[in-house]
Formats: structure tokens, sequence, C-alpha cells
């Protein structure tokens, strides 16, 4: 039997190498997460107050404050999610306690409480998990998958995982073959323009940068395109245009479920029934194209020389079979929506402010003359491509929160918070605050260049989240949106039409709008 056949031919579950060492990431504050810190306090402190001491809404028996995310509540959830928490700072400060059904959570809105939380996290770091995608899982009898799991699993999945995802030289290798789709995706977008029929906009641009995610990291876990980057709709029953489709239907499904009660764990109700019919279409035509991948590497007596992120996770004797599967199937999924829609509210906060728009495309045209491929070291030459993403995640982020399980007491902002209560960390508050950010409203890239006036404070922005349990996925994702971003730039000057663009809170932020107008560069 081929070293491949046996690879793919585990079913049996691993065990926990207690010798496995924790997995250091990179640095975004002053230390490594993984233990507390001398300035954190303790509970034996005499100034501080008793967690129930905690100020927040009240709201009602049973369901607390869920009907404020109704519909015709004051912050429903897909168009003023945003809202709640600044309106709740207003009201009730830097920390305060809600109970949304019955989740019952603390928000905190300081950077010093923020890395308390982040260095306490300790060698297992915990996270709420997702009891809609928890629940699904469990009923399909599948992995929970990474992101779902607390613990010695937890460890053992991702200490795995990061040997090929977090490591900076393994995914720079894929730098060149993402650029090739994003430069396909400038050749679409260059011939919509040149026509001259929609006045520089592009129909359904958004809509193309799913087409454009998904081609681009199914590079990256399959080894090869799927071949859907057009400007043509797909057909209905096309693998990528069902998985797109199924992609937008279970996080708007999520989010419904997340911020309800949870009758679906005692009956089937519509949202629940929509919600499982899109993740059972997600499952179905990724596990089908990883199929197809499994199927070519049965055909091979030994590994490939450049082996792809699936066949790597598949080679790993730590993870099962269907740990690896679903790893794909998760990142397949990702790449449809998160990426798609950072890139937007860059281009959006470009098309705003010229200025900034212009020192991006001179920087660009510095480091990457037209015709020139770019690779990992071209991208980590572009310091204000980096300050233009940080200013966007600012502003308009893809994520509103990071959540925690506390793994033990702290202290935050003068209160005891014990161990086992879910934080959520709420960094689109702190973004808005001039005390951490002068000029808040306005758009600033500089504020993030490493100068001797770069006041930005640590914890204040973290998109990805910190330390072990940073997302898994941030490399590939900042490498894709990178990408994307240099080609536009360098091609066209991107403008806007018609009224500010907003956005929509479904689990990620997502554009309400997308009415660009292209302008295609001299060269």
């Amino acid at each position: 039997m081929s070293h491949i056949l046996k690879i793919i031919g585990r079913r049996a579950t691993v065990t926990h190498d207690a010798n496995l060492a924790v997995w250091r990431l990179g640095q975004h504050g002053r230390g490594a997460a993984s233990t507390a810190t001398a300035t954190e306090q303790t509970v034996q402190d005499r100034a501080v107050r008793q967690f129930d001491e905690i100020p927040g809404p009240k709201g009602l028996p049973f369901i607390g404050t869920a009907l404020d995310y109704s519909p015709l509540g004051r912050f429903p959830i897909h168009t003023k999610m945003a809202n709640s928490t600044i309106e709740r700072y207003k009201t009730y400060g830097k920390i305060y306690r809600e109970k949304i059904g019955p989740q019952e959570m603390v928000f905190v809105c300081d950077p010093k409480d923020i890395e308390t939380v982040f260095r306490s996290d300790g060698r297992h770091p915990e996270r709420p998990i997702p009891q809609a995608i928890a629940t699904y899982r469990r009923l399909r009898k599948k992995p929970l998958g990474v992101a779902l799991l607390n613990g010695e699993e937890w460890f053992r999945v991702r200490s795995s995982v990061n040997k090929d995802m977090m490591r900076p030289k393994a995914v720079g290798a894929y730098a060149g073959l993402q650029d090739e789709v994003s430069r396909e995706l400038i050749g679409l977008i260059r011939g919509v323009v040149r026509k001259g029929e929609t006045a520089g906009q592009v129909p359904d641009f958004t809509k193309l940068l799913y087409k454009w995610g998904l081609d681009s990291l199914s590079l990256v876990v399959l080894g090869k395109r799927i071949g859907c980057l057009t400007l043509d709709q797909l057909p209905e029953d096309s693998d990528a245009q069902q998985m797109i489709g199924a992609v937008n239907d279970f996080f708007l499904g999520f989010a419904k479920l997340q911020m309800s009660l949870p009758l679906y764990k005692y009956m089937s109700t519509p949202g629940w029934k929509n919600f499982e019919r899109a993740m059972d279409t997600i499952s179905s035509v990724a596990e089908k194209m990883i199929g197809e991948k499994l199927g070519e590497l049965r055909q091979m007596e030994e590994p490939p020389e450049e082996a792809d992120f699936l066949t790597n996770l598949l080679s790993r004797e730590d993870m099962t079979l269907d740990e690896a599967t679903l790893m794909a199937v998760d990142l397949l999924n990702g790449a449809i929506d998160s990426t798609a829609h950072t890139l937007v509210f860059n281009l959006f906060c470009l098309a705003k402010n010229p200025d900034a728009q212009q020192k991006l495309y001179e920087e660009i045209m510095e480091v990457v003359p037209p015709g020139q491929p770019i690779d990992d070291t071209v991208l980590n030459k572009m310091h204000y491509l980096r300050a233009v993403v940080k200013e966007t995640f600012r502003i308009y982020p893809t994520v509103l929160n990071t959540a925690r399980t506390l793994t033990r007491d702290v202290v935050l902002s003068g209160y005891h918070v014990p161990a086992k209560t879910n934080v959520l960390l709420a960094q689109n508050v702190i973004s808005t605050l001039p005390e951490y950010y002068p000029e808040p409203k306005s758009y600033i890239p500089e504020r993030w260049l490493r100068t001797g006036s770069s006041t930005v404070q640590s914890f204040s922005l973290l998109p990805f989240g910190y330390g072990p349990r940073m997302c898994v996925g941030r490399r590939f994702a900042e490498q894709e949106l990178y990408l994307g971003l240099v080609r536009i730039i360098q091609n066209f000057h991107v403008g806007w039409d018609g009224e500010d663009m907003k956005q929509v809170w479904r689990i990620f932020n997502a554009p309400d709008r997308d009415t660009f107008i292209f302008r295609e560069r001299e060269t």
C-alpha cells in the first residue's frame, strides 16, 4: 500500500501527545499571552468590587435583553448590531453585563482590560462555543472542528494545523499562485471598464469577489482552482454557485440563531431548517471537492514534492481524516465571505479618501513595477499597505468583537470576574474613542506607521484576536487581501457613487452596497 493510501485510510482517534510544545504566535503587544503579568490585579485587592455590582441593562426574565435585537427593537441585528455596544458604553461605561436569552456576557471596552483577559488565557485559551454549529455537527456526527473545541482537544488539533497555517514562510509559498488569481480579477474589471457601458461600475462586484476568494483559496487548500472566476452568472447547480449561495444563507441564519432563544435544540424551527439546509450544502459540496482530491492522491505511490495544504494535513499523524477534511471545509467556507467583504471595506475607505489612495498607489508603484509578479517578500516591503488595512479594520471592522471564556478569575475595571465567564472584547467601541485614537472619525493610516509620533495603544485593535487562539486563517486571509488590494489600486483609481456604504451584521460584517467607480490608470 502506498504512503498516501496509508494516510487517507486512517480512521482511528488520535491521542494527545503531552510533549507537544505550546505554539507561540506573532507578537502584537508586550509579550506572549500564555501567562498572566505582574500588572494583573488579584481578587484579594481590597478595592475590588463584586461581580454582581457590574452595571448593565436588566432585561426581562428568561429572555433578558433579546427584544432589543429583534426587528422592532433598538438594535435590529442586521442593521444596528454595532450600535448596541456603543450605546451601552455611553450608558454604563467601560464594563457592563448583559444577558441575551440564556447567554450572560461581560463586555469590556478598555485596552487594559483586554490585555488582562488575553494574558490570563493560560495554555489552553477558551472561547464560547457557537451552539448552533455545535448542535448541527453533533447531529451529523461530525467533528466539532478547531474553532469549536476547548482544552486538550483544541490544543492537539490547533498545534497540528499551526505547522501549515501560522508559519509565514509556509503561507508565503502560495503568494505567487494567489497573485495569478488576483491578476485575472483585474482582467475582468478592465474588460467591464473598457466596454464603457456601466460608467466604470462592475455589476455585482461583491459577488465577483466571492468567486475570487473561493478560486484563490482553493489553490491553497486543494492545489487547484475551482475555475469559478467569471463575470457571468454561474449555473445554479454548479459546485461553486451552490457553495457561495449556501455560505451567504449560513451566515444570515447563524446570526439569527445566535441572537435568539435556542428553541432549535428542542424543535425544528423554520430558522433552524434554513440553517441546517445551508450547512448541509456547504458540507456536501466541499466534501465532494475534497473527495476528488483524495481520489487523485490514491493514484499516487508517493506524495507530491510540493504538497498543497490538504495533502499536508492528511500527512499529520496527530489528526484524523475527518478532522483534516473539516478543517479544509471551514477554510473554503471562510474564503468566500470575510476576505471579500474586508477587501470591499478597504476599497470604500480608499475611494472616500483619495489622498490615502494616492499614497498607497505610489508605494505600490515603487515596490511593484507593472508586470512584476508579487511574492511574500514584496508584500513585506509595503508598510503603508498594512497601515491602510489596519485603519480600515478600525473604522469598518469585519468582526465586531472577540470572545473569551475566562480560564481563571481576573479583575476588570475594578470588578472581580470569575472563571468560566464569557467576556466580549468590544474593540469597535475603543475605535471610536479619542483617548485612544485622536480624530477617531478621520481616516488616518499614518497613525499605524512606526514613527516617533505613533501613539496607538497595545491591545486597542486585534481584528484576528491574539495569542495561541488567534484566527487560524489569519495569514492566508491577510495575504489574499493584500494581493487583491495591491492589484486593484495598481491598475485602477477607485471612486464611489451615491450614498455611503453601511455595514450589515451577520456574524461577520458585510457591505450593504458596492457602487464603486473604476477608472483605469495610465501606464
